[in-house]
């Protein structure tokens, strides 16, 4: 008979002894056991942090989860110059935990008839490696199965205004944390009282605590950042004719391309296009640690690897992990539609570069010899509003190459240049012969040559790698419908083994051209060699490891 569902508690007191302490659990805890936060108790002020007998909750027991930044914006000062907050040991980089801010959450979750919390920075050993290691690989399971998860867009340590553009979108954990869950609700200042919202969308906005927050739905919210504004109408209105415009910029500015990006992959979540969505939307955000760029996003893919394997800024030997598995699974490489305007990765040019990475930070690329904004340079200037369908499928071999079978044609890079203009460039085929011409997005002609016949010693090919796929949206494109087409141009750096180098959106005309392609298996990686231990990892080691098994009850 399996074992009841208890909760241990394993840390009580008074969350106004707390101020301007440091709480340190190491003493109490027990690594690889989850935690959770007893909310009944914090509306008493008290703080009670618990072990569960099992892996999780079983289903019947619900709690909820917080999606926050580890740093937010500054906090706003407080006018006794004295703040109620708290730190954890361990933690000490994050800011501080708002008193208030914690009483707020629980005060939200009660609300939602949920009686337990899950904070990573209070229930997680933060002095621990094994338990951060083993928390890590949780870490989408603890979200997909909560009853609902908290968006805190400035942090723990104070409320954000609906108008503030806060650093939530840009860092890489917050993504998994709102597709994993069923339902979010974004808990923001707030002093209009409940009321119904309209535009982009329709809903309600519920007062949590009034005069101070309140909450909403938050993809609601995040269509609204994309538009930029919403009407809000309160309830107990003496004008029941009355309505507000209220400008939204939570998530970015209007019309964001990481809102965009955010938006794919939440309509799409669980599909092929929702997993490209995935790729592109992970490639703007940024962390303090660049491996977490992949853990954090690698739950989505149902693949759990196991974080003692790799260092800390080793995010192309995870990369390479994920790959695999993904891979391994039957999946597609859907990563290659990140984006086709970013330069590829020097080691793993299946990819578009690896942006550089900050816990405070924006995602910065260097695109030739200035540095820029990933989401500023991820699309050009063509939306965020697509995704790559039928990407290829293949495996990654022991040198760390994707091979792929493709449709592909013999190519030769020419001196001539020419418009790039997606919805422009490539809507039709000038055939000379057997051989035509195609311009990349750098807007370099391309000759393609029917006749020739792909060997192991060709120098260049062209490969089709998919079709677009377009979000529906009341926002115009800025380009039409006639270049759905994706290709990538590849060149030999030794026998067999290929680089990507160049991108290209051709024309409808072209759906029936590929299909006369040469069909055969590329190897698409490099130019520069994976380093031993990243080697070593794909070559022996098995990634899908957890220190105990996950219980689905």
């Amino acid at each position: 008979m399996p074992p009841k569902f208890k909760l241990t508690t394993i840390y009580e007191g008074s969350l106004t002894a707390l101020k301007n302490s440091t709480l340190d659990l190491s003493s109490c805890a027990t690594a690889g056991e989850i935690r959770l936060i007893d909310c009944v108790a914090a509306s008493q002020n008290v703080l009670r942090i618990c072990e569960t007998n099992l892996n999780f909750p079983p289903k019947d027991v619900t709690y909820a989860t917080v999606s926050y930044v580890w740093r937010g914006y500054p906090p706003k000062r407080s006018p006794t110059g004295s703040r109620a907050e708290f730190t954890v040991k361990g933690a000490e980089s994050g800011e501080p935990i708002s008193i208030p801010l914690l009483g707020h959450i629980c005060a939200a979750a009660l609300q939602e008839g949920v009686e337990l919390l899950w904070l990573d920075r209070l229930c997680i050993m933060q002095t621990s490696k094994e338990d951060k290691a083993w928390q890590i690989q949780q870490m989408y399971n603890v979200h997909e199965r909560c009853a609902v998860c908290f968006v805190l867009p400035a942090g723990v340590n104070r409320l954000a205004t609906l108008d503030e553009d806060t650093p939530w979108i840009h860092r890489a954990w917050t993504l998994q944390e709102l597709l994993a869950p069923s339902r979010s609700l974004v808990l923001f200042e707030w002093k209009y009282g409940s009321g119904s919202y309209s535009g982009a969308t329709v809903g309600k906005i519920e007062d949590v605590v009034p005069g101070t927050c309140a909450m909403a739905d938050a993809t609601d919210i995040l269509l609204f950042s994309i538009e930029g504004k919403m009407t809000f109408k309160r309830d107990k209105s003496k004008d029941p004719t009355r309505r507000s415009s209220i400008s939204v910029h939570v998530f970015g500015d209007r019309g964001a391309p990481q809102a965009w990006a955010t938006m794919g992959a939440l309509r799409l979540r669980g599909s092929e296009a929702g997993e490209s969505a995935v790729w592109r939307s992970a490639l703007m955000r940024t962390s303090s640690r660049p491996v977490d760029m992949i853990f954090s996003i690698m739950g989505l893919f149902d693949v759990s690897l196991n974080p003692k394997y790799f260092d800390k800024d080793d995010r192309v030997g995870a990369t390479v992990a994920l790959a695999k598995k993904i891979l391994e699974q039957g999946k597609s490489a859907s990563w290659i539609g990140a984006s086709f305007h970013l330069p590829p990765a020097s080691r793993l040019s299946s990819f578009p570069v690896f942006p550089k990475s900050s816990v405070s930070g924006r995602a910065m690329v260097r695109v030739g010899s200035q540095a820029k904004e990933v989401s500023t340079v991820v699309d050009g200037n063509y939306m965020s509003q697509w995704w790559l369908r039928h990407a290829p499928k293949g495996h990654i071999d022991d040198d760390g190459y994707l091979i792929v079978r493709v449709h592909a044609a013999v190519a030769t890079l020419t001196d001539k240049r020419g418009d790039a203009t997606p919805g422009t460039a490539n809507t039709f085929i000038r055939s000379e012969g057997d051989t035509y011409r195609i311009t990349d997005l750098r807007k370099r002609k391309w000759n393609i040559d029917r006749r020739k016949t792909i060997t192991s010693t060709t120098d260049a090919l062209v490969l089709f790698v998919g079709k677009e796929g377009r979000l529906p949206s009341a926002t115009s494109y800025h380009y039409s419908d006639d270049t759905p087409i994706r290709a990538i141009a590849v060149e030999a750096h030794g026998r067999g083994r290929y680089s990507r180098v160049a991108s290209f959106f051709l024309g409808t005309c072209f759906d029936h051209e590929v299909k006369k392609w040469q069909v055969c298996d590329i190897a698409i990686g490099g130019p520069k060699a994976l380093t031993d231990e990243q080697l070593a990892m794909i070559r022996n080691k098995d990634f899908k490891v957890r220190r105990k098994p996950i219980e689905h009850n």
